[in-house]
């Protein structure tokens, strides 16, 4: 074959839970703000059924306001601010109602490769989030520096108010960035 008939593959970012009953795919980690506008999330979980059992898999999209240092966090006081921007119920399917959106040429390539136990997913962020951010730390830091990064979590609950745990619930970096 010549490099001219030669088909260029996909890039696809794929993040596990720790103990591997939850994986979380995604087509790219950096959106864009359009003013307007910001780029959906969209990706697909792949869950294994039989950890998941009667529970549910929920997805977050949060922005994490970090302004302070991880190690002054202490007695319950943190530097960090969460600020859920977008949640959803991933699987299973509520209802038998056709999804939102159209599947992405992604998702549909993916569904298709992983099998019946994957799940589509589609997140919008409001228009005018925060845009990450992140202050350069002085040369003796520590720890996660402060500014604005956003986090897509995944994970088994029955409720989407529960607090995941680590070991079953996933959790992947995004940023937003502003059109310039």
């Amino acid at each position: 074959m010549d490099d001219g008939s030669r088909r260029q593959g996909t890039r696809v970012f794929k993040k596990s839970s720790p103990n591997g009953k939850i994986t979380v795919y995604l087509g790219k980690r950096d959106f864009v703000d359009h003013i307007s506008h910001v780029d959906p999330i969209d990706g697909v979980v792949l869950v294994d059924p039989d950890y998941v059992k009667e529970r549910k898999v929920f997805g977050h999209v949060l922005a994490a306001f970090r302004y302070g240092r991880e190690d002054l966090d202490v007695l319950g006081l943190t530097f960090r601010k969460d600020l859920y921007l977008a949640s959803e119920q991933i699987f299973p399917l509520e209802g038998s109602e056709p999804p939102k959106r159209p599947l992405t040429r992604l998702q549909e390539r993916l569904l298709k490769k992983l099998g019946p136990n994957a799940f589509p997913f589609f997140f919008e962020l409001p228009p005018h989030c925060p845009a990450s951010v992140t202050l350069q730390p002085a040369p003796g830091d520590t720890g996660k520096p402060c500014g604005v990064d956003y986090e897509l979590k995944a994970f088994v609950a029955d409720n989407p108010d529960d607090k995941p745990h680590k070991r079953n619930s996933e959790i992947g970096r995004a940023s937003c960035r502003e059109r310039v």
